[in-house]
């Protein structure tokens, strides 16, 4: 659609400038209509420090990045082209869970219980997932860097759902890599894993969907593997 989508109005401002979100830098929307499609009426508003989402039924919701706990992602693409699924779901320090995006986010109420959260909304379905989605995650990357790299200086472990990673290396379950045998990160079918310096497929592997934050995880590997 060559439509442009507009950028926000006074009541998306004001709602960004009372929580410091800083510069404003896209919109998205959802699409409705069948074979002339057009833009919706439910926004995403994109800032340099968070987002705000409303909705055409009067909802509205304001998320800073350094007040995300978590943020997950469950993208599904049709025979590997365009997405069915693409839903990102961000979970506040506050455990309000807060998912928006096309399809499901691919996780049971016992999931969201894992990772801190206390409630749920399904926002809208808005898309040019591939625009925004990455930014919430390198928002979120950027904010828990420092800490997280400061806790593993201090020996601790850092959970991201099914796998976690410590000085010494990565963990999932039973199944676990030392940083010496890691060579690279590998991505595929949806999920994480690991080649190792022979080339060699290694067993710690986790579908994404699943891992809080996984482009930190991302970004502490090949920091440590290094």
């Amino acid at each position: 659609m060559d439509e442009p989508i507009a950028g926000p109005d006074a009541r998306v401002t004001a709602l960004a400038e009372k929580e410091g979100l800083g510069g404003w830098r896209m919109a998205a929307a959802n699409v409705k209509g069948g074979f002339r499609k057009r833009w919706g009426d439910d926004r995403l508003h994109l800032y340099e420090n968070g987002l705000v989402v409303t909705a055409a039924d009067g909802g509205e919701w304001v998320r800073r990045w350094d007040s995300t706990a978590a943020v997950l992602q469950h993208l599904v693409t049709i025979n590997g082209g365009a997405y069915r699924d693409a839903t990102y779901t961000l979970i506040g320090r506050d455990g309000a869970a807060l998912s928006v995006g096309r399809g499901g986010n691919g996780l049971f109420r016992r999931d969201l219980d894992r990772l801190g959260a206390t409630s749920h909304t399904r926002g809208p379905y808005i898309v040019l997932e591939g625009q925004w989605g990455p930014e919430i995650q390198q928002g979120v990357t950027a904010v828990q860097w420092p800490l997280a790299l400061e806790r593993l200086r201090r020996g601790e472990t850092l959970d991201f759902g099914p796998m976690s990673l410590d000085l010494a290396g990565v963990r999932e379950g039973k199944y676990s890599a030392s940083w010496a045998e890691i060579g690279d990160l590998h991505r595929y079918d949806g999920k994480i894993g690991f080649l190792g310096t022979d080339g060699r497929a290694l067993r710690p592997q986790a579908s994404v969907y699943r891992m809080p934050n996984a482009y930190l995880f991302m970004a502490l590997v090949n920091q440590l593997k290094a």
